[in-house]
């Protein structure tokens, strides 16, 4: 995730904890850091690594599924 501040910098991390009132993220060096919330000051993107293929979800079809299934058999 990454935190925009009203400052102009930017800090990168892991989501810790987030809220309408509180944003909290692990840098790599291990420590955490919070910053308040007032709206949408500061701005935090959130990435999310399984997005697409959550949005894939809704693609598949139990046929689909079931025919994923059958050749994962004839693998053994």
């Amino acid at each position: 995730m990454t935190v925009s501040l009203p400052s102009g910098g930017t800090e990168a991390g892991e989501l810790v904890h987030i809220d309408d009132f509180l944003v909290t993220l692990k840098k790599d060096d291990g420590s955490i850091r919070s910053y308040p919330r007032n709206g949408d000051t500061p701005k935090v993107m959130v990435s999310d690594p399984m997005e697409a293929h959550r949005a894939l979800l809704g693609e598949y079809t139990d046929k689909s599924i079931h025919d994923v299934t059958a050749y994962l058999e004839t693998l053994k």
